[in-house]
């Protein structure tokens, strides 16, 4: 048996695959699928069982309907929790159907941006809740006292290579893991985010002015503002979503925040060049730093996903704006107009 195992592990050695070990189940079992952990759960309606029998028979009541009603509770809580997941079976019917239901009907679900400084005697503010105070010289700075920079790296299809290629490649990665001295700090991350035509959308206006200026042609125009509303549609669509890869490193704040500062740059120029020298698939990786903007849009895109689509481009300003009002394009424009109309036409 031991040989058969070794076999197909080496089996998949040679195709550059591992097996993933089968979660280990630590409880003690007492009779079948009931543990020792699980009595805990189920002696309080066994004593609730126990209490209405021996109320029934006190009280000269005693029948089969009695009986069924007393160990009602029992068979119930038994019931609900032998019942597991169809894909998880280490989960009960009770806990996922129940239990996080509850809590999550019960959870908090509309949290308050406060603008300005973080108060540390202000519980409901949204920054507490995520644990990000804002952004500090490209870094997002955290409650629990961090500085997290947050890089964007290309991506490597290894799918088509060959098994040569794949060897080379995750070697690469392997030497990049055992050389960086604060592997225990770094993150992967791969987040979906709403796909930005902005610059198309840009073009092709631009485009169908020079046309229109030059031909006239109602006909053209009405198809390319089609086209334009069309795109905008797409570019707004919540299916529709490009997946960025991201490294995350952080540093200690502590009391010297200049300190930190230097630190952490000093991990990114490591981390980027030890990317950078990274060869996979026969092709380099490139990386990117966030700057400020770009870890704001990040952080309301992983937030509020849905108004992060709809509000697009203008998230950075509705962040750093300090206004407790915060106005479109088209209705500020319309408010500009109002106002003027009004200061000129208006007779006191």
């Amino acid at each position: 048996m031991r040989d058969l195992a070794l076999e197909r592990k080496e089996m998949l050695r040679e195709d550059l695959k591992v097996q993933l070990p089968v979660p280990i189940d630590t409880k003690r079992y007492l009779i079948g699928k009931i543990a020792f952990k699980d009595l805990l759960l189920y002696a309080p309606f066994i004593l609730l069982s126990g209490i209405l029998v021996y109320l029934f028979y006190l009280f000269g009541i005693m029948n089969k309907y009695t009986i069924i009603f007393s160990v009602l509770p029992t068979v119930a809580i038994v019931g609900l929790h032998m019942n597991k997941h169809p894909v998880r079976r280490e989960i009960s019917f009770l806990t996922y159907k129940l239990i996080w239901r509850y809590n999550y009907n019960k959870r908090v679900k509309q949290f308050y941006y406060r603008k300005g400084a973080l108060k540390m005697s202000d519980k409901n503010d949204v920054r507490r809740k995520i644990g990000i105070k804002g952004t500090f010289a490209e870094c997002y700075e955290t409650v629990d006292k961090r500085f997290v920079r947050v890089f964007e790296v290309s991506s490597v299809n290894l799918s088509l290579a060959n098994k040569e290629e794949k060897r080379k490649s995750l070697e690469s990665f392997r030497v990049f893991m055992n050389t960086l001295s604060f592997l225990s700090t770094i993150q992967f991350s791969q987040i979906a985010q709403p796909i930005n035509l902005n610059r198309h959308l840009e073009f092709m206006r631009k485009r169908q002015e020079d046309e229109q200026r030059i031909e006239r042609n109602d006909a053209k125009a009405l198809l390319s503002k089609g086209y334009l509303d069309f795109m905008d549609d797409i570019q707004k669509s919540k299916d529709l979503v490009t997946r960025k890869r991201y490294v995350i490193i952080s540093q200690k704040i502590g009391s010297d925040r200049d300190k930190a500062l230097e630190e952490i740059d000093q991990k990114s120029k490591l981390l980027i060049s030890r990317l950078e020298a990274m060869v996979l698939d026969g092709s380099t990786i490139n990386v990117k730093q966030l700057d400020n903007e770009e870890l704001t849009k990040l952080m309301y895109t992983c937030v509020d996903y849905d108004n992060s689509v709809s509000v697009g481009e203008f998230i950075t300003e509705r962040a750093n704006n300090r206004s407790q009002v915060t106005l479109g394009v088209s209705t500020a424009e319309e408010m500009m107009n109002t106002l003027k109309k009004q200061l000129t036409e208006r007779v006191n």
